[in-house]
């Protein structure tokens, strides 16, 4: 059996348990004098915990559906499978709790709009990671700037996207902010590599910068930007274009050994 056959054949058969386990549980309920409130809180922890199981092994899927689909493609898969658990768990609970859908949606208490703004915003931010997946701005591994902050593409989840800047922290953004313009990604194109040559030192290089007025040692040097180790410990980075453009002075003291 293919691989994608199983991850097919597990998916129908933790919601075939899920289903079991709910029928089994209202026979044993139906001969004990549980409350109501105590038989729904069991049927919406149940329902809740077979969709968290079903949730956690499609997130996990990625690798398995990027060898057929591709990587991008296989983001959008994710968030459509995932969206599609989170609509058919609420609908349960709902029906668990005996409320109406229909009378949920129409209805204009506070209870009815809250929820609806919980739903709309889940909803956004998946439509908003499918967006970003399909429109291709940016992929995994890619080199970019986030609001001046370079740093590397991490992962392009359903709900955020994570990119490790230079200093090694992870920055956390919702998907919906970057389809709304609110955070501004720039990214790199390969052919960026070509600004390297333009600059007056190198990988390894000791230098004098009029930044910090110190000398150092370049330590990292990437399409967009340099990495200086100065003298006094303290580590420096900048963007390899305030270099050109004169922003930034750097001097070459003398080159790697």
């Amino acid at each position: 059996m293919s691989s994608i056959k199983r991850f097919v054949l597990i998916i129908v058969l933790l919601t075939v348990v899920a289903f079991g386990l709910m029928l089994v549980y209202d026979l044993f309920a139906s001969q004990t004098h549980f409350t109501v409130l105590v038989h729904q809180t069991i049927r919406t922890l149940i329902v809740i915990s077979f969709g968290l199981i079903i949730i956690l092994f499609i997130r996990r899927s990625k690798p398995l559906l990027s060898k057929y689909v591709g990587v991008r493609l296989a983001t959008v898969v994710q968030s459509f499978m995932i969206l599609i658990v989170g609509i058919i768990g609420l609908f349960a609970i709902l029906d668990i709790f005996q409320v109406s859908p229909t009378a949920l949606l129409v209805g204009g208490g506070i209870a009815s709009i809250v929820i609806g703004l919980i739903i709309s915003s889940v909803v956004g931010s998946f439509l908003s990671g499918m967006f970003l997946s399909m429109s291709h701005p940016f992929t995994v591994g890619d080199t970019v700037v986030v609001n001046g902050i370079p740093g590397s593409v991490e992962e392009i989840g359903t709900l955020v996207t994570r990119i490790r800047n230079d200093s090694g922290g992870v920055l956390v953004i919702p998907n919906t902010a970057i389809s709304q313009g609110n955070i501004i990604i720039t990214t790199f194109p390969a052919s960026e590599a070509l600004a390297l040559s333009r600059l007056p030192y190198a990988k390894g290089d000791r230098i004098y910068t009029t930044y910090m007025n110190e000398q150092g040692v370049v330590k990292e040097l990437t399409p967009f930007s340099t990495k200086i180790l100065l003298d006094s410990g303290k580590e420096l980075t900048f963007l390899n274009s305030t270099v050109l453009n004169g922003t930034i002075a750097v001097a070459k003291i003398s080159k790697s050994s």
